[in-house]
């Protein structure tokens, strides 16, 4: 038998090593596959709404988590969904501050003046010195016109909470635009006086020279 002969190697044999190198390419790629293809993922606030919405399904009556839901919701911008969920806090507790209040944001957001106006008063009815509600009324009666509604709301806040910067800054603007000049320059001032660099004030001033 010749050399060439002897180290022939039966087609069969050749046949059988492929399958085997073709099986563990293929399993290997598999594998990397297993390990590398991401899993599905889930928003946080998505999986946050989800929770919340389990533990309301669990007890319908449950005003915080209800609230929880409702906020969650609202950060996405879901306000229709929002505003139903608040809607039901109400009818579980109709003088509930928190759902009252983000009643009057979700409104203001939306451009809903006096939907806005109703639950910030609501608000206010509740806590008098409520300032960021107070806030929220003075910018929703800026939008309309309401210079003289925006002093009044704000000075009632102011004389629980007379160091609140935001309220004078909402009084100097509203004076501003009833082109009391004089008025407005001692509001941005008194802003000056609890937040010393504040920009608006700063610019307020500066076009008010």
């Amino acid at each position: 038998m010749s050399m060439q002969q002897q180290e022939k190697v039966p087609v069969s044999v050749t046949v059988l090593i492929l399958v085997l190198v073709v099986a563990n390419i293929t399993m290997g790629v598999l594998t990397v596959r297993k390990y590398t293809a991401k899993e599905p993922t889930v928003a946080p606030e998505v999986a946050r709404v989800k929770s919340f919405m389990e533990q309301v399904n669990k007890n319908p009556a449950d005003v915080n988590a209800r609230l929880q839901l409702a906020y969650a919701l609202q950060t996405m911008n879901e306000y229709e969904k929002a505003r139903e969920q608040y809607m039901e806090v109400l009818k579980i507790e109709k003088n509930n501050l928190a759902a009252n209040y983000n009643l009057g944001v979700i409104a203001q957001e939306e451009e809903k003046y006096a939907e806005a106006e109703k639950y910030y008063k609501k608000a206010l009815d509740l806590k008098a010195n409520h300032v960021i509600a107070a806030i929220g009324l003075g910018e929703t009666y800026l939008a309309q016109g309401k210079y003289g509604e925006v002093i009044k709301v704000a000075d009632k806040v102011l004389k629980l909470e007379p160091d609140k910067a935001d309220l004078h800054l909402l009084k100097a603007r509203a004076y501003e635009k009833m082109g009391d000049k004089a008025k407005a320059k001692e509001q941005y001032q008194e802003v000056l006086k609890f937040v010393p660099d504040d920009p608006d004030a700063t610019a307020g001033l500066e076009k008010l020279k």
